[in-house]
């Protein structure tokens, strides 16, 4: 969890609230943008997509020791577990950046000025300054009074450098370490507002210059993954081409057998165009299948525990330092396969339930560090 080494890699998103409807209009006084009524109409859609792609996020995070040298003739127990954790889970942050991004131009959010700019410092940047801050502080007085070491992290003879990427994730990832999307998606956010007019022109010439920006690391710092630059904002062109999504719902089974087919060659025969199309059939089998899952018995069920996406994912990378505080591992046998089936799903139940306790208690501050989402 308290890691200070650099990271590039694809990103995480969870901007939108959870019942997405339109309440501003742009800022040149028009009305509601013409990409709205796409918005509403998959608002469901998109709420389940967060919160499973979230509990996708939770598994991603939960340590396993993948193999780095892997061999088709010798598979374990945990392999199903191996391959998931190296395949089919690595999507799930480049969906959600994607589907922050057509959020954003869905809502003319990108035309909307310092307004925009000023939400976003309440939705995305309060809730990481203060749950990462707070964490920073703990290990800080851990450290001092010789509970923890500062083996992987030492904050009490750490240089300024140091500070500045525990506190404000300046170079590398933060203390509080699944946070650094939101330091990402913040940078994004407001850079969105400064070109938005000249993408609404550009969208293609756009994408492909940030492509390259991402693929040779031409923004040094301003962006650790920068793979969730070129994501966003071809999620803003979904939104402004309009995309008819709904058309793709049939191909659910194709896109899941493709998938699963994809994962189990990228696994024992990894290369990074694979990922690539891991990503996009990951994208189009979890879009196909929230077409079943709004229709189906337990929509309303799901519906109801995606308000709590985004403090699930505030909240478990403490979670899962906690578990792993108390000496828990996953062992090559079939228990070990089921407390990595298990025991991440137990931790997002879990941080869901503890921020219902929490904004019961607290209703405004448990509101105010969340954005507004979940209490």
């Amino acid at each position: 969890m308290f890691s200070n080494h650099p990271m590039r890699g694809s990103a995480l998103d969870m901007n939108a609230p959870q019942t997405i409807v339109y309440d501003a209009q742009s800022s040149r006084g028009a009305a509601a943008p013409v990409q709205d009524d796409m918005l509403r109409k998959n608002s469901k859609r998109l709420s389940i997509a967060r919160l499973l792609l979230i509990v996708l996020v939770v598994y991603v995070h939960f340590p396993l020791d993948v193999p780095t040298v892997r061999d088709i003739g010798e598979l374990s127990i945990l392999t199903p577990a191996y391959l998931a954790n190296a395949t089919f889970l690595r999507f799930s942050v480049t969906i959600l950046t994607i589907m922050s991004g057509f959020i954003m131009f869905s809502k003319d959010q990108d035309l909307q000025g310092m307004t925009t700019v000023s939400k976003k410092v309440k939705t995305i940047l309060i809730p990481f300054l203060f749950w990462n801050i707070s964490l920073v502080a703990l290990l800080f007085v851990a450290q001092s009074a010789g509970v923890l070491s500062g083996q992987r992290l030492d904050l009490v003879g750490a240089s300024w450098q140091t500070w500045a990427d525990a506190l404000f994730s300046y170079s590398t990832r933060p203390v509080n370490y699944p946070l650094y999307f939101l330091r990402d998606l913040f940078v994004i956010s407001v850079l969105a507002v400064a070109i938005g007019r000249v993408f609404r022109k550009y969208p293609v010439p756009l994408i492909v210059a940030f492509m390259v920006v991402a693929e040779y690391n031409l923004d040094g710092h301003l962006i650790l993954r920068t793979p969730m630059l070129p994501a966003f904002f071809i999620g803003g062109a979904i939104a402004l081409w309009r995309v008819p999504l709904d058309k793709l719902d049939s191909g659910f089974w194709v896109f899941a057998a493709m998938l699963f087919a994809m994962c189990c060659i990228h696994y024992f025969y990894p290369s990074q165009n694979n990922g690539t199309y891991i990503a996009i059939l990951g994208g189009l089998t979890i879009w196909t299948l929230t077409a079943r899952l709004a229709n189906g018995p337990f929509a309303d069920r799901l519906l109801a525990w995606s308000k709590y996406s985004f403090p699930i994912y505030l909240m478990h990378g403490i979670a899962i330092f906690a578990v792993l505080a108390v000496g828990f591992t996953i062992e090559p046998t079939i228990v070990g396969l089921l407390a990595w089936l298990i025991v991440p799903l137990v931790v997002a139940v879990a941080c869901a339930v503890a921020f219902r306790v929490f904004s019961m208690v607290m209703p405004k501050f448990a509101s105010f560090v969340t954005g507004g989402r979940g209490a």
